[in-house]
């Protein structure tokens, strides 16, 4: 929850780091995201600046890398301007979710001039733009033109504007008075009249207000005495004074089974019933609370067309599943026309000319009745055994097709939901790129022009785990990696997990020799096999494990298919806490 009182936090913690501080490096791992190496006292620090659509932040990073092997235009302006530049002033005007970042840089004449970075942090609408000290555009990370607004456009060489603020105030400067009058002539839900009144106020910290005053938060604000609005001035005074004073305490809100709800600058008591974690600095717990979030979905922007088409896939061989499966049951018949040709057959000198139909006992089914055989009465008797016998031979052929069909199907399907089971746990470009160039050579993507013939090393192949009691776990993330792990990396006696009978990650523990795994061991192992699995969110899941020497490759199956034998079975339940655990 990046509001105007987290944003303060975060440059207060930014200012105290950086200022004074060189820019030394400049990346652009994404689109819509910076990363800044700067020099201070000696350290080096990693800012990241995010314009995402749904996942904008700001803060120092750990965990942020370059990923993007050619710098995009934006970043080599930016590396052009201020590489080297000194960080002068970081501030928030007028408690907006706004980010000016000023940096007194050198230009191509050997002159000191100012620039500014601008990040506005406002859902759909952030951008991260570059000027110069006057707010005239050099450039932005997201072009505004004006077909999509007439009003701003945010463009190379225009002048730079605030957001409209739609009137609304500074709560930094707020007074007694002006509050009241603010608060008391809007005839709407108590904190909502809060929040549309001041910049940077959140609905969330607009309720916390409502909650430390003891005041019904969605009770009509013009209902309310003079009296009860200054008791309300006051929780809201405290609160900003904690922002003017710099009293920050980071603090991250977690369920029950301690996974992030919400996380703020301070103990908020709305969320009092959570179980609460304290953090020294913000840019850690906003990373934490974002960075997972962010990438995740970043992937999925970037894998869309993938699931997309699998899911295509997926649907189209359904269909064809659905029609070999009629076929086989229109053959149910199949062995009664045998049975029609054979008696007519032994009975042909006794049927009748032009006779419709012929009725005797079936002596090939106990208990032994009568069968009344339709017949061709412009055919003989030998001439409607042989048509009989035509069409079980037809049938039979079909039956065996659509049967070999459907084991193809099968196992198509098997691989699909595999991708689809790969795409959820996918991590870098790397990974993306290794997963196009496995469906190119399935045949289920066309190869581009300008496709690597070969792929670039993949310095992450596996994601790596451990076990409480330190052994290492590998589990691919997508079927070639499936193949290398289980039929390369691991040893004989390594041990080899997997969900039964869905598709899912192969998991491998490395076991050190003469070392017996615990139940512990296996627990741990078989929640991740659950976790990175088709069954994901559901409950007591079947994992088979056994010794990678009993795991033997199908011959032309596809990637990540094998088969395996000598193995047991675990019954678990995924679990998201203990997989954050076992993270290495």
């Amino acid at each position: 929850m990046l509001d105007g009182i987290v944003l303060s936090n975060i440059i207060n913690e930014l200012k105290q780091t950086l200022l004074g501080g060189r820019i030394d490096k400049i990346y652009q791992p994404e689109k819509e995201e910076l990363l800044i190496a700067i020099r201070n006292n000696r350290t080096k620090h990693k800012l990241v600046l995010n314009a995402h659509s749904y996942y904008p932040r700001l803060n120092l990073s750990t965990l942020t890398e370059n990923k993007s092997e050619s710098p995009p235009m934006f970043c080599m302006l930016l590396r052009k301007h201020l590489i080297g530049g000194k960080i002068i002033d970081i501030f928030q005007p007028n408690f907006e979710r706004i980010v000016e970042i000023d940096i007194e840089a050198v230009n191509e004449l050997g002159d000191r001039e100012n620039k500014k970075l601008i990040l506005e942090i406002m859902g759909r609408h952030s951008n991260l733009i570059f000027t110069n000290e006057y707010y005239t555009i050099i450039d932005s990370i997201k072009h505004i033109s004006y077909d999509k607004s007439s009003l701003r456009p945010i463009l190379p060489n225009y002048k730079y504007v605030y957001p409209s603020n739609q009137n609304k105030l500074n709560p930094l400067s707020a007074s007694k008075e002006e509050f009241i009058e603010q608060v008391k002539t809007k005839n709407i839900p108590l904190f909502k009249s809060i929040y549309t009144s001041y910049n940077g106020i959140s609905p969330v910290i607009a309720q916390e207000i409502c909650l430390k005053a003891n005041f019904k938060e969605d009770k009509p604000s013009s209902s309310f005495t003079l009296a009860e609005l200054e008791q309300l001035f006051n929780s809201f005074n405290n609160i900003m004074k904690n922002v003017k004073n710099a009293t920050y305490s980071p603090i991250l809100y977690t369920d029950k089974e301690e996974l992030p709800v919400e996380f703020y600058s301070f103990p908020l008591e709305l969320y009092q019933n959570l179980n609460q974690q304290l953090y020294t600095s913000i840019s850690e717990l906003v990373e934490l609370y974002i960075y997972k979030k962010n990438q995740r979905f970043t992937i999925a922007q970037k894998t869309s067309d993938i699931r997309k088409l699998v899911q295509n896939f997926i649907d189209r061989a359904k269909r064809k599943q659905a029609l070999q499966q009629k076929a086989i049951e229109d053959t149910e018949l199949n062995e009664l026309y045998k049975i029609y040709g054979e008696i007519i057959t032994s009975y042909s000198y006794s049927i009748t000319q032009n006779a419709d139909s012929f009725t005797t006992q079936n002596y090939y089914i106990e208990p032994y009745e009568d069968i009344t055989i339709p017949l061709d009465p412009k055919k003989t008797a030998i001439e409607n055994a042989q048509a009989y016998f035509k069409i079980y031979n037809k049938t039979k052929r079909t039956f065996v097709a659509a049967t070999e069909q459907l084991q193809i199907i099968s196992e198509d399907l098997d691989y699909l939901n595999s991708v689809l089971v790969s795409l959820d746990i996918l991590e870098t470009e790397a990974d993306i790129l290794e997963l196009r160039q496995e469906l190119v050579q399935m045949g289920y993507l066309k190869k581009k022009a300008k496709h690597p013939k070969k792929l670039p090393k993949n310095s992450n192949p596996y994601m790596k785990y451990k076990t409480s009691s330190n052994l290492d776990v590998y589990i691919g993330k997508n079927n070639f990696q499936n193949d290398s792990l289980t039929m390369k990396y691991a040893k004989p006696n390594d041990m080899w997990f997997h969900i039964k009978d869905a598709p899912g990650s192969h998991v491998i523990v490395k076991v050190p020799h003469q070392y017996e795994l615990t139940n512990q061991d296996l627990l741990e192992c078989a929640t991740l096999a659950s976790y990175f699995s088709s069954s994901k969110h559901s409950s007591n899941v079947s994992i088979d494990y056994t010794l990678k020497k009993y795991i033997k490759k199908i011959p032309n199956a596809k990637p990540g298919m094998v088969i395996y034998t000598n193995f047991k079975t675990l019954v678990v339940t995924p679990n998201e806490k203990l997989v954050n655990d076992l993270e290495s």
